[in-house]
C-alpha cells in the first residue's frame, strides 16, 4: 500500500536527506523511524512498501536537492498557469474590448 504523503512532509524529507548528515545516517539505518522523525505519522511511515524501508545506502545529497527543487517549483509552475489577467485590464486603463479581438 502506498501512503498519503503530505507535500510539506515531503519537502522536508527531501531537504534533510539533501543537507543533514546525521539525518541520513539514521535513515539508513532505519527508514522508518527517520521518516517518523521527519514529520510523517506512524501509519503513514508503516505504509511505505516494505522494500524501501529496508536499510540501506542513500543516494546522494545532490540527488536529493535537486529533486527537493523540481517539486517545489512543480507548484509555482501549476499556479503561475492559473494566473488570469483580468485586473490588468479592468483597471483605470482598460483595454477596450474590441481591441483584444483579432481582424479575421
Amino acid at each position: 500500500m502506498s501512503p498519503n504523503v503530505f507535500r510539506t512532509h515531503l519537502l522536508r524529507l527531501l531537504d534533510k536527506l539533501a543537507h543533514d548528515d546525521l539525518f541520513r545516517g539514521r535513515f539508513e539505518r532505519n527508514p522508518k523511524n527517520a521518516l517518523i522523525e521527519a514529520g510523517f505519522d506512524d501509519v503513514d511511515a508503516a505504509n511505505f512498501p516494505a522494500d524501501q524501508l529496508l536499510p540501506g545506502t542513500l543516494a546522494s545529497k545532490a540527488l536529493f536537492a535537486a529533486e527537493h527543487e523540481r517539486m517545489r517549483n512543480a507548484v509555482v509552475e501549476a499556479y503561475a498557469c492559473m494566473v488570469l489577467p483580468g485586473p490588468m485590464l479592468l483597471g483605470r486603463h482598460a483595454v477596450p474590448a474590441e481591441s483584444l479581438v483579432r481582424a479575421a
